[in-house]
């Protein structure tokens, strides 16, 4: 909300500069600034056109003399369609700067001299959607004639000074002049002035010709109309168009001006209509039919069930509190007009003007409230505006179709606890003096206070509210600085954040770049990775089709930056991403949030150099990573890796389940060709650990020992079994019957090919004995090596080599 500097000077004396207000504003916890228009503007002043004929060598260019308070008339070539002999308009002289760095400077056009240049609104600072339309494509002319000579800028508040104020949604009553006026003249100290409208009650007649029905008025507390009528349509004053176009409002007519005004004046919404034109002489406030339509003036609207309409008969008007159609609007040949004013539910307001991209200042102010208290006498100033412009014969009496009676909210506090939450000594009568200054009366009983607030402030309820506004207009940067009272809390992060910060800087100590993702996926993505097996939730109203639900998984977002830098040529990636996914079981309704871990590698891992050959991921490699990210877990756990083919978007040759003494923490594979083909990316390895299932794992008991005394014994085995066997199962076997002195093994050797039987493989394996506590003998070595090879013979057919 713009407040223009000039018209608050109607309510309230002031003399301090527009950056003061603002600034003063900011200080009570309204975010507020400076705004100044035309400082780039000079040398503009009014012009009288004496005589029009036409240039020479152009079919459009017209030679005009023009009075500019100057000794002589001056020459100014110019090429608008509508100038014409006696009109007074804005006349930019030499020297002149105007909007967007131009300056005016005489010359010749096509061989004629023009000292200056005269001018249209848009080309000294209006924007042109704003500017009365019959100005839109030629020069501005005024209505009544002016001093030649003078300068323009206060006849159109070219050069108006502003207090821009940002509110928050709990203080819309600034959105009207009269609100701001309140809370700015409360900081000064000063109460504003108002006249309250009146009619000619001469003119005011007992009208029954026109009725009011409101058939959802739980929606609609108050809905009045007021009749006029033989009235003559015509321009608005220049008073009143130059504020409405610096409040971004273009003018139209007297009527649809004066609502307009009052909206900005008092904060209030106001629709006119052409009484004429309805079809039968009633207005009623109600539900839409579906499929019902809304024609406005570039388009149709096609209407729902869940939308509040007015309407007469059956043909609707308008969308109630946020725009209304053409089918009963005020233009030139209206004689009789009827003017609505009312409160609508600010939700079914919001969620109209959303769903049909409507939104405005009307909407606005009914989405954040108004003030129930002051709709009658809204009305009656629009009439009262319109009467004095439009000369009605005859205004009815308020028509009325619905009412609630506007009461002000009572709030009883103490001057003790108020002093108290603002670390304070003020005063009783100081305190009572700041109620007074923002309007509100008080009663002081002993310690109590009871304070009455007036309609217009309906966003305070408590006494909190009642401290809120002392500490404002006191000054928060008056307030005592003082340290908190009470137990100090040490600052830290939990335990399982704290594993979450040790898997990040492992991973990033490992080489990868960590990336941030939106949360939310298509429809496509959220099935592609379901590996939680989880309920898809769906957002009401998604901005678009890609970003409809929220991810089950991190690995489509990795996927998505992995083909996104590939398509720029950058290859060679290793990404991750720690973040939250969603889980919702069948039947709920809110979905888990679960903090997730998940990787992408793709490219080579090793680039080519004079000494080494490029070598690109492999299932290993990634492997690696994983294990080295599950050893920081610390976990009393026995980590496995078991290959798995259900997860249709990953390799099934190259995939495997991660468990944690069986229980599943994660997901390791390489991208299903397919899939890689689908997106366009290259090989790409992904893995994915949940770790709220990580940090559920008991905690292992880490005890330094000494470095062993005595020497280890190490064997090699190599052998031959079927290719289906796994390694896992392999070296799960050997440390069953190796005894308590084996203490590692390793595959140092894989060899499948020529000289060894189809479909078996060859493994080497190195395995090593360690007693710490005493010298091994060969002979305990020995036997536990036969073990382990009776043992792979029995269980799954080895040869031994």
């Amino acid at each position: 909300m713009k407040i223009s500097v000039n018209w608050l000077k109607e309510y309230i004396p002031v003399d301090h500069t527009v950056e003061e207000i603002a600034n003063k504003v900011s200080l009570t916890g309204i975010e507020s600034g400076p705004v100044k228009l035309g400082e780039e503007l000079t040398n503009l002043v009014v012009g009288h056109i004496t005589s029009v004929k036409p240039h020479p060598d152009s079919d459009h260019l017209k030679l005009c003399q023009v009075d500019v308070g100057e000794e002589e008339e001056i020459q100014i070539v110019c090429g608008a369609p509508n100038v014409a002999a006696d009109q007074y308009v804005i006349v930019a002289l030499h020297g002149a700067h105007l909007p967007n760095g131009v300056r005016i400077k005489r010359g010749k056009l096509r061989g004629q001299e023009s000292n200056g240049m005269i001018c249209g609104l848009d080309e000294v600072g209006v924007p042109a959607q704003y500017m009365p339309k019959e100005f839109e494509n030629g020069i501005y002319v005024f209505d009544e004639p002016q001093t030649p000579g003078q300068d323009v800028y206060d006849l159109l508040g070219l050069k108006d000074e502003m207090v821009d104020i940002d509110i928050t949604p709990n203080r819309a009553d600034t959105l009207g002049m009269r609100g701001a006026a309140w809370e700015i003249g409360a900081t000064y100290d000063e109460k504003p002035k108002f006249t309250k409208p009146e009619l000619n009650q001469d003119k005011v007649k007992d009208l029954t010709d026109v009725t009011a029905t409101v058939e959802e008025k739980d929606l609609v507390p108050d809905y009045l109309l007021r009749e006029l009528k033989d009235i003559k349509v015509s321009k608005s004053p220049l008073w009143m168009q130059r504020r409405l176009w610096n409040q971004n409002i273009r003018p139209v007519n007297s009527v649809v001006d004066a609502a307009n005004y009052v909206m900005i004046e008092y904060g209030q919404p106001v629709q006119v209509y052409d009484l004429d034109k309805l079809p039968q002489k009633n207005l009623t406030v109600k539900l839409a039919k579906d499929g019902d339509k809304l024609i406005l003036a570039d388009t149709e609207k096609s209407l729902n069930h869940n939308d509040l309409v007015i309407a007469s008969g059956e043909k609707v008007l308008g969308l109630a509190g946020i725009v209304n159609g053409t089918n009963a609007a005020v233009d030139e040949n209206t004689t009789n007009v009827l003017v609505e004013a009312g409160v609508f539910d600010g939700p079914f307001v919001r969620k109209a003007a959303q769903r049909h991209d409507l939104r405005d200042d009307a909407s606005n102010r009914f989405e954040k409230g108004v003030d129930n208290g002051i709709v009658s006498e809204a009305l009656v100033r629009v009439t009262q505006l319109i009467d004095q412009i439009s000369d009605a014969k005859e205004i009815s009496k308020e028509i009325i179709g619905n009412y609630t009676k506007a009461e002000p909210t009572v709030i009883k506090g103490s001057i003790k606890h108020i002093n108290h939450l603002m670390g304070l000594e003020l005063s009783s009568d100081e305190i009572i003096q700041i109620f007074d200054r923002l309007g509100f009366t008080s009663e002081l009983s002993g310690d109590e206070v009871t304070v009455t607030i007036p309609t217009r402030r309906w966003d305070m309820e408590i006494e909190a509210d009642l401290v809120e506004e002392v500490n404002r207009i006191y000054g928060y940067e008056n307030l005592p600085n003082t340290l908190p009272a009470g137990m100090e809390t040490r600052g830290g992060y939990s335990a399982k954040r704290e594993l979450s910060n040790k898997l990040r800087d492992a991973l990033l100590a490992s080489g990868l770049d960590e990336v941030i993702n939106y949360s939310l996926l298509n429809k496509q993505e959220v099935d592609d990775f379901n590996i939680l097996n989880s309920e898809y939730t769906k957002l009401l109203h998604p901005m678009t089709e890609d970003h409809e639900y929220l991810r089950n998984s991190l690995i489509p977002g990795l996927v998505r930056d992995i083909a996104y830098n590939q398509a720029r040529k950058n290859d060679d990636l290793q990404l991750f991403e720690q973040a939250r996914v969603f889980d919702r079981e069948t039947g709920n309704d809110r979905p888990k949030e679960l903090p997730f871990i998940s990787g992408a590698i793709s490219g080579n891992v090793i680039e080519d150099a004079w000494n080494t050959n490029a070598k690109p991921v492999d299932f290993y490699y990634v492997k690696g990573i994983v294990e080295e990210l599950l050893s920081y877990v610390n976990a009393d756990a026995q980590f496995s890796f078991v290959a798995t083919a259900d997860y249709g978007n990953l390799h099934p040759g190259q995939t495997a389940k991660i468990l944690a003494n069986g229980q599943m923490v994660g997901v390791i594979g390489k991208l299903h060709p397919n899939y890689q083909k689908a997106h366009n990316v290259n090989d790409t390895f992904v893995f994915e650990l949940n770790i709220d299932a990580l940090f559920d794992l008991n905690t292992r008991n880490v005890k330094a020992t000494s470095a062993p005394k005595y020497p280890a014994i190490s064997r090699d085995l190599a052998i031959l079994v079927e290719k289906d066997v796994e390694n896992g199962q392999i070296i799960s076997d050997i440390f069953s019957n190796g005894g308590k002195y084996l203490k590692d093994v390793n595959i140092f050797d894989v060899y499948e090919g020529k000289n060894i039987k189809a479909n078996h493989k060859s493994l080497g394996y190195h395995l090593v004995f360690l007693n710490p506590n005493d010298t091994l003998t060969d002979e305990e070595v020995e036997k536990a090596f036969t073990l382990v090879k009776d043992s792979l013979v029995q269980k799954f057919n080895v040869e031994i080599r």
